[in-house]
């Protein structure tokens, strides 16, 4: 417990920045992460995309039908051109006096990518733009950009993300772990109170079955008198969940209102 709680702090300190290929226009999101996070560690974070097409004498030509020796080239020369971007990212903290680190993801997509890179390295802070530059305004509040509104709504609930144009803050989604702990919480009620149900009555039903093609006459006297004994009871078919434990019941009662809520949050923090 204590060894993960450690591990929760390191992560929180440390702050993810989105940065694009144009380094100038990416600029001032870096400069508010660093002025507003003195302190943190920082970590410049990319995601690149493979070109689709490889150019070759003057034609373009699909990746995927290229030669593989001159696709093998251009991904190096593709790779090489985004290290030199990321060294100038990390020049720009340096002047300012902060040794921050860097990370690379390849996806196709730029915010699934994002999304994907916050789950695998389970970040807890990020810092994005909302819009391009030139889409600021002083009265700007909503994210104008697709890619900010993806991520607003698919990174995981556990990731505060800073939104910002042009050095500005438009918008904070909040990380929230009190419902993440809770969904843990009511996953392993889950598994204790409903999987062993479900991989128990099946199987009872097929041996009951075999035993009837069988004409194994023992078992199907077992199972007829299972049946004499058993009330006839019409409430239990008018109502489904009468089989059910309190315990899991109120699980269900419980999950409910707890994605319901999740889900209200997920649209007001995206609005």
């Amino acid at each position: 417990m204590e060894e993960e709680t450690a591990t929760l702090r390191i992560l929180e300190a440390k702050i993810y920045v989105a940065v694009g290929r144009n380094v100038w226009k990416n600029t001032s999101n870096l400069i508010w992460a660093l002025q507003n996070f003195k302190g943190n560690k920082i970590c410049i974070v990319h995601i690149h995309q493979p070109s689709p097409t490889i150019p070759v004498l003057g034609t373009k030509f699909e990746a995927s039908t290229a030669d593989e020796e001159l696709v093998r080239a251009y991904r190096g020369k593709e790779t090489t051109k985004t290290e030199k971007i990321l060294q100038e990212y990390l020049s720009i903290c340096l002047k300012i006096g902060v040794q921050a680190e860097k990370l690379c993801f390849e996806m196709d997509s730029i915010e699934k990518g994002i999304v994907e890179m916050i789950y695998q390295h389970r970040i807890r802070k990020f810092v994005m733009g909302a819009a391009a530059d030139k889409h600021y305004s002083m009265n700007m509040e909503d994210l104008k950009s697709k890619k900010a509104n993806f991520v607003c709504q698919q990174a995981p609930a556990t990731c505060q993300i800073h939104f910002t144009c042009k050095g500005n803050l438009i918008h904070t989604r909040e990380a929230r772990m009190d419902e993440v702990r809770a969904l843990s919480t009511l996953l392993s009620e889950f598994q204790r109170l409903v999987l062993p149900q479900i991989s128990t009555n099946p199987l009872e039903e097929v041996a009951s079955l075999n035993a009837q093609k069988e004409g194994e006459s023992s078992i199907s006297e077992v199972s007829l008198s299972q049946v004499q004994e058993e009330p006839n009871d019409s409430s239990s078919q008018a109502f489904p969940c009468s089989g059910m434990g309190l315990n899991m019941i109120n699980f269900l009662i419980n999950s409910t209102k707890l994605w319901q809520k999740l889900a209200i949050q997920d649209h007001e923090h995206c609005e």
